[in-house]
């Protein structure tokens, strides 16, 4: 509704001049491109190619960029942002930033309704200043970051599809002449010296681009959400079973590529069965995260951890060894060790089995399988030495365990 409200009003600008009824697209064309003085874009032309770059991705950060190029070439903008409300805060983190150097606002973030773009966000309309020491919304701080001069701006909010305000772009001071040729693939290259103000002809089309971008940024936040949600146990919040096979897959092309070694920590947590009949099965599933978060406290940043099964947990470190494999395995036992020396009473403790297993190029197809026979060993023989009581029962589980040359 509101796209469709911005562009009426964009082409009321249409009619305002007599058509040749025989040459009214030939018209039309250079009735837009004129009524834009400073750009060589026609109307119709900016938004095909918005059109096009909105569904060119579903990646959210790839919309943004290929629109907020597109913007800067058509309006002709000295610096332009696109912002997007912090949904924990309600502050606006600054999303793209072009024609600045966009490091010095990383950590940066506009205040409830500071500056033009926080007015627009509040308020759920676009703005246009010719001159802002004239405008008291104007906030100097940024110019003060950046070491700019702000002269004029003209900011509209980003609406997703229940016209709701969920960020803003804005264009600061608009350069004359603009740029000779657009590429949507990289920023413009603007020669201007002369700044002039920006017109409510580009308040009007950059409107409508703000509620298309809008509904775009909407889809393609929710379907990188869906992907997320397909690739993440709900449970625990480490990933699934699916994500962990198609990054051990990923793996073991580049090891057979680059002749390197990985490692597998295939991990079981004790009694869990035992645990849900006797706690109940809410107490289970704390269990559960709490192992979970031990476990993502105790991996390296690279490592990719997963829940496996029901009960089970698994570790891929890539470019590891097997020493690698078992720092980290005593680094668990450690912090799980003093999780259970403060765990509260009533709680039970955790428990877990540890098998690691390391492998290069040469036994890549086996390594999961061997990682699943280290975690039964470990397992076997943390939980055997409670019925080993007598030397006839030891006897009978060595003979069991290691009659074999392999074994």
């Amino acid at each position: 509704k509101a796209v469709a409200q911005h562009l009426l009003s964009a082409k009321i600008y249409s009619i305002e001049a007599p058509v040749n009824s025989d040459s009214k697209g030939e018209f039309m064309t250079d009735y837009f491109s004129k009524s834009t003085a400073t750009s060589t874009w026609s109307e119709e032309k900016i938004f095909c190619e918005i059109g096009r770059a909105l569904t060119s991705s579903l990646n959210p950060k790839e919309v943004f960029n290929r629109v907020m190029k597109l913007i800067g070439d058509y309006f002709s903008p000295r610096n332009w942002s696109l912002l997007l409300i912090d949904k924990h805060t309600g502050r606006l983190k600054f999303e793209i930033v072009m024609g600045v150097d966009a490091t010095k606002l990383d950590q940066v973030c506009l205040e409830k309704e500071e500056g033009i773009a926080g007015w627009v966000c509040r308020h759920c309309q676009p703005a246009i200043v010719e001159d802002v020491s004239k405008d008291p919304r104007f906030s100097p701080r940024l110019d003060e970051i950046l070491g700019f001069a702000t002269c004029s701006v003209v900011s509209v909010p980003l609406l997703n599809g229940s016209n709701k305000v969920i960020g803003a772009i804005e264009l600061i001071n608009k350069i004359v002449p603009a740029a000779d040729k657009a590429d949507p693939e990289s920023p413009p290259v603007l020669t201007g010296t002369k700044d002039i103000p920006f017109t409510t002809l580009d308040m009007e089309i950059l409107s409508a681009i703000g509620a298309f971008t809008g509904i775009a940024a909407e889809n393609a936040f929710l379907h990188q959400k869906v992907k997320d949600l397909a690739m993440i146990d709900p449970l625990t919040g480490v990933y699934n079973r699916l994500y962990f096979n198609e990054m051990l897959k990923r793996e073991e092309k580049r090891i057979k590529r680059i002749h390197y070694s990985i490692c597998i920590l295939m991990m079981d947590v004790d009694d869990l069965k035992m645990i849900n009949d006797r706690y109940g099965h809410l107490t289970g599933d704390k269990v559960l995260r709490d192992i979970a978060n031990i476990l993502k406290s105790s991996i390296r940043e690279s490592d990719v951890l997963a829940r496996y099964g029901g009960d089970e947990f698994i570790v891929l470190m890539t470019n590891a060894s097997d020493e690698d494999g078992k720092s980290l395995k005593n680094r668990i036992n450690h912090h799980l060790d003093q999780w259970n020396q403060e765990k509260p009473k009533e709680h039970p403790a955790l428990e877990l089995s540890l098998g690691v297993y390391a492998s290069g190029s040469e036994d890549l197809d086996n390594i999961l399988q061997e990682a699943d026979r280290e975690l039964y060993h470990c397992k076997y023989f943390r939980k055997k030495h409670k019925d080993l009581v007598s030397e006839k029962s030891i006897r009978s589980y060595l003979w069991d365990n290691f009659n074999s040359d392999e074994k």
